[in-house]
């Protein structure tokens, strides 16, 4: 079964994305070097990645660099990768083993579970950029912290991320969640 708090943060992110204005799709991103439309080619790219894995076509890892929305739109891209997406995760889709850049080894349905973390920061960095409020769901990202630290380390190793930046004792969740990739949540 795909993992519900899969659905809710890719259900948020189609909010943010379908909630941008057409003048908006050039507007810079927290993301270093891109635009909206490159936040919105790359979480696409991702769906695309993962449904490709969960068929046998393709490997975990192998996301193209963001680009510019395709021309049917960034919202039919998204929608078509995601149907597709969903088509793959099936039983066996999910239960494909998926080497670890940390090391371990586990399926595509348990990295599911965990992966909302990139969505979640990609809908705040699109809502960010095209002056949308993120509605992010206060659940998932308390649940992300732990899988952002595990990944950041290996993103910023690779230049993906920026470096971690630090916050108040009492900040929230979501500032502790941009913190850990370098981005400040006010």
């Amino acid at each position: 079964m795909v993992p519900d708090g899969l659905v809710r943060a890719l259900d948020g992110f189609e909010a943010v994305l379908t909630g941008v204005a057409p003048d908006r799709w050039d507007a810079p991103s927290p993301c270093a070097g891109w635009c909206a439309a490159d936040v919105a080619s790359h979480v696409t790219g991702d769906l695309r990645e993962v449904e490709s894995f969960a068929t046998g076509r393709g490997k975990a890892g192998s996301a193209a660099s963001p680009g510019p929305a395709t021309e049917g739109g960034a919202v039919a891209a998204w929608r078509a990768a995601r149907a597709a997406m969903m088509a793959a995760l099936d039983p066996a889709g999910l239960a494909r083993p998926l080497l670890l850049p940390w090391g371990g080894q586990i399926t595509l349905g348990e990295f599911l579970r965990r992966c909302p973390v990139e969505i979640l920061v990609h809908t705040w960095d699109l809502a960010r950029a095209t002056g949308q409020p993120a509605g992010l769901d206060h659940g998932l990202v308390r649940e992300a912290l732990e899988p952002a630290r595990l990944w950041a380390p290996v993103l910023r190793a690779s230049g993906q991320v920026g470096k971690e930046i630090a916050v108040a004792g009492d900040a929230d969740d979501l500032t502790r969640l941009l913190a850990i990739f370098g981005r400040r949540g006010s």
